[in-house]
């Protein structure tokens, strides 16, 4: 009795603070439509720090708030309480993209295996008029021969309609998607086959994909698990970021 007692208190105890958490999240979203009405919120969470809530945006950007949205902070929340730093926002940001990517598939992308061995892979963000972009491609031999496959994923910085990006929708149109790309990087004309009405739809939705998951730029890097390796990098860099060396 005594038990069951006990519990029924627990659980009447806790109600306040659920109902405290609803009233905030009330606040939160009502003082971002007063001040930020171009702002959409998808979800409000419990930070992990006392009267601190995660924010985040339909554009996939979190902020913290104060309970009572006097107080708006941006960038990464670090939790320093342990043996070693985590990053709370990136874990966050890995768990929605590592489902956002698992969607994605090879059909849909420009692959380049590993000549052997896979023992990495990565997911790759890029863009054919992209400086930077041109130079993670030089790497892309070496990256194999490391047992890295790399996977493209279509990001043309301006749209679909810009130059690049047309230039991406005749690269996934072409029969050697792989050659199509080479010569893209190496700024040759690649033209649509003939013949043949190349749908467009696939780069779009790679480019919303890529928004979705925070992509600010490219190329942009992605492991397996979600998190972001970061921009342009040599061979090696890779291999060590990916625990290979």
């Amino acid at each position: 009795m005594l038990r069951v007692f006990m519990m029924i208190a627990a659980a009447l105890s806790a109600l306040p603070l659920v109902s405290h958490a609803a009233d905030d999240q009330d606040v939160i979203r009502n003082t971002f439509a007063a001040r930020f009405p171009q702002v959409k919120i998808n979800t409000i969470d419990q930070s992990g720090v006392q009267g601190i809530y995660q924010v985040e945006t339909s554009s996939g950007e979190l902020l913290y708030v104060s309970a009572d949205s006097k107080f708006v902070f941006t960038g990464d929340l670090l939790n320093i309480g342990g043996a070693q730093t985590v990053n709370v926002s990136e874990n966050h940001r890995s768990a929605k993209r590592l489902d956002a990517l698992n969607n994605l598939q090879d059909t849909d992308l420009v692959v380049y295996p590993a000549t052997e061995d896979e023992k990495g892979e990565v997911l790759v963000f890029t863009d054919t008029s992209c400086g930077y972009c041109r130079k993670f491609h030089t790497e892309i031999k070496a990256m194999n021969d490391l047992g890295i496959t790399v996977k493209y994923v279509a990001w043309p910085r301006y749209g679909l309609q810009s130059p690049a990006g047309q230039t991406m929708v005749n690269v996934w149109c072409a029969e050697d998607r792989e050659a199509a790309m080479t010569k893209a990087k190496s700024n040759e004309t690649v033209s649509a086959p003939a013949g043949k009405v190349c749908e467009q739809n696939t780069i779009q939705d790679q480019i919303n994909l890529g928004h979705q998951i925070g992509v600010r730029g490219t190329p942009a890097v992605f492991s397996k698990d979600g998190r972001q390796l970061g921009g342009y990098m040599k061979a090696g860099q890779l291999a060590q970021q990916l625990g290979l060396q």
